[in-house]
């Protein structure tokens, strides 16, 4: 039987819209080679290793939530610096820095925050966080849409990571012998998980680069510029007499 037209409109006012586009937090199109889909998963659990330089990536990763109106808040990450993040484009009025005053409250803080928020990044809790915590933190993240970005330096055996970032600095541009300013950095990435299909994928990323934009070297660009470092590096024969 039909349902009675102001019964159908009551429906379709109340039930939920969900569009593919809002299942996805944007990232910049140059991290489309890594990581496909044009985005990371709402409720996804994601891990950034590699010291500063997971700091700078997880930024640059999380710069176009903000810059299209969504939030991110930062939990206990050390070594916090919102001048880099807003380098690398952030917004940074749209981020919430969080401390913990209380370390056995840690969960419950990243709980307060899962829905409220777009992104959570978090350094290693400052206590041990039972298993239950963890998968209660995952499963709410699920259901609320909010994506979880670790940055640690151990792998937390507690957290099923749908994707993982692992970030290797490669070499500085700026320095000479005993002087100059560090003004680009080169950093090889390779994206791994049960969500990027075919066994992982590897790009290396100058962030930032000599213009301070963000570029993404293709194989053949990344070796001609070692080589070019290489015979940089090498010393200068003079021949004396």
């Amino acid at each position: 039987m039909a349902l009675p037209a102001e019964l159908r409109d009551q429906v379709q006012r109340i039930a939920p819209v969900v569009l593919a586009a809002e299942q996805v937090l944007p990232i910049p199109e140059i991290f489309h080679t890594v990581l496909p889909g044009g985005g990371l998963q709402r409720g996804w659990t994601t891990r950034v290793d590699g010291g500063s330089s997971s700091r700078a990536l997880a930024w640059a990763l999380l710069s176009t939530v903000t810059t299209s109106g969504g939030w991110i808040a930062a939990v206990d990450v050390p070594g916090i610096s919102l001048t880099a993040a807003r380098e690398v484009g952030v917004a940074i009025e749209r981020v919430l820095v969080v401390t913990s005053t209380d370390a056995s409250n840690w969960s419950n803080t990243i709980g307060a925050l899962i829905g409220s928020v777009d992104a959570i990044v978090f350094g290693a809790p400052r206590h041990r966080v039972q298993p239950r915590e963890y998968r209660r933190m995952a499963s709410r993240c699920r259901e609320r849409g909010t994506v979880l970005v670790e940055l640690a330096k151990d792998t937390n055996e507690q957290l099923q990571y749908d994707v993982t970032f692992s970030v290797q600095p490669v070499e500085w541009h700026g320095l000479g012998a005993g002087h100059g300013r560090l003004s680009a950095r080169g950093l090889d990435v390779s994206v791994t998980g049960r969500r990027t299909p075919g066994g992982g994928r590897h790009a290396r990323f100058e962030l930032p680069a000599l213009d301070g934009r963000i570029r993404c070297l293709d194989a053949e660009e990344a070796d001609r510029e070692a080589a070019e470092l290489d015979d940089d590096a090498r010393p200068t024969l003079v021949s004396v007499g």
